[in-house]
Parts: C-alpha cells; structure tokens; sequence
C-alpha cells in the first residue's frame, strides 16, 4: 500500500489494518540473557563448581595411585600436572567465594577460571594416554579410561551455569576418550568412546538450555537502560556560581 494513502487514514484504522495483515512465521530473534540473570548464572557456577572439583581431584588421586604401582614417573607427572591445576582453579574460586577483590569483576573471574578449567580438562582427558603406555594390560587401560570419562562428565554436568566452562571440561574429555579407543585398536572400544562422547555432549547443552531458560525466567530483560559509570561525567549536576551584585557607587543628591 502506498504511503500516501496511509497517511490519510486514522489511527483506528491503521490498528485495524495491523490486526488484519497476515502474522508472519518468522522465528523470533534470539534475545540474550540480562545482566542480573548472567550473574546468577555466575554465582551458581561459583558454588556447584566445588563438587566437580572435588570429583576431579577424587578421582585423579585414584588413578594416580592406581597407575603409579606399574607405572610410578608417568603417574608423578600427570599428577603434578593435575595438582597445579587444581590448585590455580581452587584458588580462583576461594578468591570469588571470599569477597575478595576479583569479587567486584564477576565477569573477568568467569574467564578466568574458564580459561584454569581449559587447563585442567586437557589434563584430566590425558589420562588414559600418559598414564598406560601402549605395552600396558587392557583391564588397567579400560578402567583408567572409563574413570576419566566418568570425572569429565560429572564435572561438566556441576559446571553447566556456564557453557564454555562445562565444554573445557567434556570437549577435551570426549576428543582423547576417542583418540584412545583409536590407539587400543578394538572396534567396540572405539564404538564405546564415540558413543559416550555424543551422549556427554548432547546431556550438558540439554542441562545448560534448562538452566538458563529458569535464569531468564526469575530474570527478564527490561526496557530501562543501565546506567554506565562512564556516563558519570556526562550526568554529573554542575552547581551554579552565586552571583554577586555588583557594588553600588556613592549616592551623590542634587539640589
């Protein structure tokens, strides 16, 4: 329809040509999540992320231990490795925890610890590489291996408030499990490792999808702009000069 002939018409019926005109099927756009609802996310991944640490640290001892009567300097470096990175991502999460100074920049910590997570799920998924030699018995490979995917997969899931986290954990875990499977020559094993690593995978996105549509549910998006502290010097009220009267001169009278 022409502009000029929309012009002409009334509000009325303008409303009652949007009510008539055909509702189009488009998919809506994607709104991202609000600021109050990535810092829940962020205070949750903060609290459910000492239980997968926990698990990880569990379970590396475990293996350690285990490895280490075959195989004692490979299981010395691989839990040198897993200790250092457990200790940088405790103590990230003790700062956060604490109130301390990183408290004030919840998202620099968020990266931060990503990026410590990142580490430490390379780390972990080496497992069954570093630990068992090639020469090394089937059952110590299948049980070093099926624990390493067990700890990734249950980290990942207490780490889902944050995608990127959970997946520094699950995608190093699910790309060595394959590798290994690959390295042990056995079909079924191959077949196992591929299979879990879908499965982990398809789990912790389903996991992150129902806690952030709860996020944006207790936290919507509003119209109101937040005000930026940069905007400060552009708000900030001037108060005005008094202004002094000028001084009077002598009266003179004229007689």
């Amino acid at each position: 329809m022409p502009n000029s002939s929309l012009q002409q018409k009334t509000v009325r019926e303008l409303q009652d040509l949007a009510r008539e005109a055909p509702a189009s099927h488009g998919r809506k756009p994607h709104k991202p999540l609000s600021r109050a609802a990535r810092l829940y996310l962020i205070d949750m991944l903060s609290r459910w992320s000492a239980s997968g640490l926990a698990l990880i640290a569990g379970v590396g001892v475990y293996l350690a231990i285990t490895a280490g009567r075959a195989y004692p300097a490979r299981a010395a470096a691989w839990a040198a490795m897993m200790l250092c990175a457990l200790w940088v991502c405790r103590r990230l999460r003790s700062q956060y925890r604490s109130g301390d100074a990183i408290s004030s920049h919840p998202f620099r910590w968020r990266a931060s610890y990503t990026s410590c997570l990142s580490v430490l799920g390379v780390v972990l998924a080496s497992a069954p590489l570093l630990l068992t030699p090639v020469i090394a018995p089937a059952s110590m490979f299948l049980q070093v291996a099926s624990l390493m995917v067990f700890a990734a997969i249950g980290a990942s899931i207490l780490h889902t408030a944050h995608l990127p986290s959970a997946a520094a954990i699950a995608v190093p875990a699910s790309i060595l499990a394959v590798l290994a499977g690959v390295r042990s020559g056995d079909p079924a094993l191959f077949a196992a490792g591929i299979m879990a690593a879908l499965m982990s995978l398809i789990a912790i996105y389903a996991a992150y999808r129902i806690i952030s549509a709860k996020a944006r549910r207790m936290h919507p998006r509003t119209a109101f702009l937040r005000r930026e502290t940069t905007d400060w010097e552009k708000t900030k009220i001037t108060p005005r000069e008094p202004v002094i009267p000028a001084a009077a001169g002598p009266k003179t009278s004229y007689l």
